[in-house]
């Protein structure tokens, strides 16, 4: 399967959730591959990270510009699972990567300036959809207030509900410590502690999102 997190504006979680959900995918026993097709090359660093301490972690290549949409297809034959991590504002790798994936998700901050970016995405995929029949797009809203009193989420809720091919996974992710701290250190969120049963749940619900199925969380969490 090939799944890809996309997105116009920095700053909006991306990496986090490509890690979690390749990573998560590679505790799972699958053989996964994350491209890091963004130049920052945070994935590839959180990859490195998990492979000196001895943790399990998906494998990695970067990939930019050129040959994107090709390497991808050719990996999806020789792996279970990739997941594509591409950088912000890069139109051209989102356009290829819409063509070829099975699900992109964009993480979007509550705020109207992230929101608007989703027009353009919109458009791309109604694009993509003619010749890609298998894709799915979806927004989520990251990085929120845990305020919960804030309308921001909610009015970016309601914006989000208005695309026609971006569909709104109705899913929200709190701005968590657990979230923030975790993949700099090279963890997921549940290998973090201490233990932040929201944030995992919150980032749970995104591998169910993509995969069906929640994934498998480390020991001493799932037997709590």
């Amino acid at each position: 399967m090939i799944v890809a997190v996309a997105g116009e504006k920095g700053g909006c979680g991306k990496t986090s959730l490509a890690v979690h959900l390749s990573g998560w995918r590679a505790c799972a026993g699958r053989d996964v591959m994350l491209v890091d097709a963004d130049r920052q090359g945070s994935a590839t660093l959180w990859v490195e990270s998990r492979l000196e301490r001895e943790i399990s972690a998906p494998k990695t290549v970067r990939q930019f510009d050129r040959g994107l949409r090709r390497a991808i297809r050719d990996l999806s034959k020789r792996y279970d699972d990739v997941v594509v991590d591409i950088g912000s504002g890069d139109g051209a790798a989102i356009e290829a990567v819409l063509r070829v994936a099975h699900c992109v998700v964009i993480p979007v901050q509550p705020n109207g300036l992230d929101v608007w970016t989703i027009q353009l995405l919109d458009e791309l995929a109604s694009e993509a959809l003619e010749i890609n029949d298998d894709l799915r797009v979806f927004s989520v809203i990251n990085r929120a207030s845990t305020h919960h009193a804030g309308r921001d989420v909610s009015a970016a809720a309601e914006a989000l509900r208005t695309f026609e091919e971006v569909g709104y996974s109705e899913l929200v992710i709190r701005e968590r410590s657990s979230i923030r701290r975790a993949v700099p250190a090279g963890l997921l969120v549940d290998e973090y502690r201490p233990v932040d049963r929201k944030g995992i749940a919150e980032v749970e619900a995104i591998h169910r999102l993509v995969y069906g199925n929640l994934p498998p969380l480390s020991g001493s969490v799932a037997g709590e």
